[in-house]
């Protein structure tokens, strides 16, 4: 495996777990008193706290181990999975090999891995926010990494 294809795409994993994050709801949300004042900051919707309970952890070691998988993710993505589509097309390589990268994370992270380690159910395969939400990372893992590949020939 070539290291600096697996160091191009640590920063874009990173920025698209973050977008996943938010999407899903589960990224860190500022805590308003009644005078409108910021008084902390708390983790969303409970996704953080299943992350983090797979290392017996609270929602903000969710938060650190889920963007350090999605670095992990993203430097899979440049060494292995995008030098192997090439519809022709930088678009289709985005729009398609986004796709596909998503799903396999939804099916490999989202519904084998996370349940099994956090004693859920496996293969439950719904369709909901982490659906769409791993669909976005890859779009977006893709879409990145290809913008600095074609910003890098010109």
């Amino acid at each position: 495996m070539d290291q600096d294809n697996l160091r191009k795409g640590i920063v874009p994993g990173v920025i698209a777990g973050y977008i996943f994050l938010a999407f899903v709801g589960a990224g860190m949300v500022p805590v308003m008193d009644a005078e409108g004042a910021m008084t902390g900051m708390e983790m969303g919707n409970g996704m953080l706290d299943m992350v983090g309970s797979m290392l017996g952890a609270d929602a903000f070691i969710g938060f650190i181990l889920h963007i350090i998988i999605s670095a992990v993710i993203g430097a899979l993505y440049t060494a292995v999975f995008a030098p192997n589509v090439n519809l022709g097309n930088p678009l289709a390589n985005i729009v398609v090999g986004g796709l596909i990268y998503g799903i396999i994370w939804w099916i490999l992270g989202g519904n084998i891995i996370m349940p099994a380690v956090a004693d859920g159910d496996v293969l439950q395969l719904s369709i909901g926010p982490s659906f769409y939400g791993h669909i976005i990372f890859g779009h977006l893992l893709a879409f990145i990494v290809m913008r600095d590949a074609l910003m890098s020939e010109e």
